[in-house]
């Protein structure tokens, strides 16, 4: 995810809108109720913290916006803008005191939320405010919490006596420490009571993120523990939701950093976490949870006092008289810990390798492997790109690092391959020469991304064949990458023959791995386009604020079959392909085909079977496709083509 943002970052800045991932799942945590959450700010607001920063900015290019924390709650920062705002979002957001200009949080919010609201969301993406942050809930089961802050890229005033703690404590080592400061700090758009409404909030997420990767292996399975018992013990069974899992992490932070006797060793797992829930029950009873960073700050002022505390009190402390074993109240932890606990002489296991295949944990990798998330509309940015690959290639990489940027360097160079096709017909004419050496190019980008990437990118070289209409050309990439994708030791999603993969991957690096045994779905970005017979739903789908069409890569490959055969006038190959493609969607149990993208392969089929004369098996396949999961939002292209007699009539969107 580090890889990733290094390479995404230049486009970014290029845009003016930068942005982070943080929350448990950024941290490294995959448990079903880890969240993801998303930080977004202008590159041009430049936040200071003393008036002589200002000559370290250029005033016309960067909006100058400095903090005043005189008579605040620690923690909390008033903005004052310096200058004119160039944001409509931080102009809206501007308020007269004492004839100084300050930016509103309240206001700032409101304009965030009401420009949010101009774009069209899907059902599935339904935005919701909560707190400084606008909640999606996306596919109707995952929730991604984004807020739109600000950066400052010095380090705050009230934050130094941090430093010097850190320094004398020994945690964190002095070059995560140097790397913290560097980073910075952002504000958020919340006050420290509803009506401060002017406040804002300091917040340390990234500096946050950089101690929990210091954690050594212990710490963080200490952590992790910690937030299971929160989530199924304290929360669950006590019925409360008071504490979140900032406050774990605090507690966490704060033991690490001061009880340096503490032996962080796997034998010794449940004493770390038995001093961790020994210090929640003294922050309670105490009214007083310091802020980790500015520990004047008691993130317990407004949250749990009275009789709140009190009764938080008594059930942590019915939990500590249970002893150790009040762990097992949590159905997770108490598969694990149930043996070492009872029998008091024996330590937990935590060596991953006694859990999980090789073959998983390469599967796992898979899944996580990012995408260059930027449209390359220009030249300029497919530069800046590749001179920023390049010079991270130049460090000491991890073969997890290495594939990460095999991976995006695909991306990009699949990416500028469809920039390149439309430049091919720009506004003006361009002579029959420049149009071959221009598709000429877009080949070898194609070739090339094809032996930095999955199995299945051959795919995109197949579909770039079909639409030049060599067909023998793209038939050879399709036997290829089907001959492929019919081995053994392939991870389809989730699924893998294990034997297989163990038999013929041992020893192989993780790249050659990568290379080898890698397929991913194939993904239509709606600002281009791969094959005109998809058109229609690229359109549809983006109209409802979907902007990218996921496609299994068998249902891919047959499709392709379909279409060569078709355009070559073998019918009757065409409908064998056909046939085999309705057969995986029949017979499929999810190894080939995810449950959320059958709806785009039902609506595949369909317009397959429409280009084959068969109009009733379209209109069966149509009406599937309008029963699944309406992940790509395409039931208005549907209607569309099940209201027409033959697949040639005009569709309008």
């Amino acid at each position: 995810m580090d890889t990733a943002e290094d390479v995404n970052r230049p486009v970014e800045i290029m845009k003016g809108l930068e942005n982070i991932q943080s929350g448990s799942w950024r941290e490294g945590f995959r448990i079903p109720t880890s969240d993801i959450d998303m930080m977004h700010w202008s590159s041009y607001h430049k936040v200071i913290c003393e008036n002589f920063q200002i000559n370290l900015y250029r005033s016309p290019k960067h909006t100058l916006i400095l903090m005043e924390c005189n008579d605040l709650p620690p923690g909390f920062s008033k903005l004052i803008l310096i200058g004119q705002a160039k944001d409509e979002i931080l102009g809206n957001s501007c308020i007269i005191i004492n004839n100084e200009v300050y930016i509103s949080s309240c206001l700032f919010r409101e304009y965030t939320l009401r420009s949010l609201h101009n774009i069209s969301f899907t059902p599935s993406l339904r935005n919701v405010s909560h707190g400084p942050c606008f909640t999606y809930v996306i596919a109707q089961h995952k929730e991604i919490d984004n807020v739109l802050c600000l950066r400052s890229h010095h380090w705050p005033t009230d934050a130094l006596p941090w430093m010097q703690r850190c320094h004398q404590q020994g945690w964190p080592v002095e070059n995560v420490l140097s790397e913290i400061l560097r980073g910075g700090f952002h504000v958020v758009p919340i006050g420290s009571t509803p009506e401060n409404e002017e406040e804002w909030r300091i917040s340390f997420s990234r500096a946050e993120q950089k101690l929990v990767y210091s954690m050594d292996h212990c710490q963080f399975l200490c952590y992790g523990l910690f937030k299971i018992f929160l989530k199924e013990v304290i929360n669950s069974q006590c019925n409360t939701q008071v504490l979140s899992s900032y406050y774990i992490k605090t507690v966490v932070f704060w033991v690490i950093q001061t009880k340096r006797s503490l032996a962080w060793t796997p034998e010794n797992l449940l004493a770390c976490f038995w001093e961790c829930f020994k210090l929640l029950i003294y922050f309670v009873h105490n009214g007083e949870c310091p802020n980790f960073f500015i520990p004047q700050n008691n993130m317990f002022r407004l949250k749990i006092t009275g009789s709140v505390q009190a009764s938080l009190f008594r059930q942590l402390c019915y939990l500590y008289y249970e002893g150790i074993s009040c762990l097992l109240f949590s159905p997770t932890l108490r598969r694990f810990l149930s043996i070492p606990i009872v029998n008091r002489t024996l330590s937990v296991c935590t060596n991953e390798v006694r859990f999980i295949s090789s073959a998983e944990l390469d599967m796992s990798f898979v899944r996580e492997l990012p995408v260059f998330q930027h449209k390359l509309s220009c030249y300029k940015k497919i530069l800046v790109c590749m001179k920023h690959i390049e010079r991270v290639i130049r460090g000491r990489l991890t073969p997890y690092q290495t594939v990460t940027l095999q991976c995006l360097t695909s991306d990009i160079l699949r990416k500028t391959a469809m920039f390149i096709e439309n430049s091919i017909h720009p506004t003006g004419a361009l002579t029959q020469n420049k149009v071959y050496y221009k598709a000429n190019k877009e080949s070898q980008f194609l070739k090339l991304s094809c032996k930095f990437g999955y199995v299945s990118d051959t795919l995109y070289l197949a579909m770039y064949f079909y639409r030049t209409w060599r067909y023998e050309q793209s038939f050879k990439c399709l036997k290829k990458v089907q001959k492929k994708m019919s081995l053994p030791f392939v991870i389809h999603y989730n699924h893998v023959d294990v034997d297989a993969y163990r038999q013929h991957m041992v020893g192989k690096s993780l790249c050659y791995k990568f290379r080898r045994a890698s397929i991913k779905n194939i993904d239509f970005f709606n600002e281009y386009t791969y094959i005109d017979e998809l058109v229609l739903e690229q359109k549809i789908s983006e109209k409802n604020g979907v902007f990218t069409l996921l496609i299994p890569p068998l249902v891919m490959l047959h499709t392709l079959f379909i279409l060569n055969h078709h355009r070559l006038g073998d019918t009757v190959r065409s409908h064998q392909s056909i046939q085999d493609l309705q057969t995986l969607l029949l017979q499929d149990d999810g190894v080939y085909i995810e449950t959320m993208l059958r709806d785009i392969s039902w609506q595949i089929l369909g317009i397959c079977q429409q280009i084959g004369g068969d109009l009733e098996g379209a209109r069966e396949s149509f009406l599937n496709s309008l029963k699944e999961i309406p992940l790509h939002q395409i039931q208005e292209a549907t209607k569309l083509r099940m209201s027409t007699r033959t697949y040639g009539e005009n569709f309008t969107c």
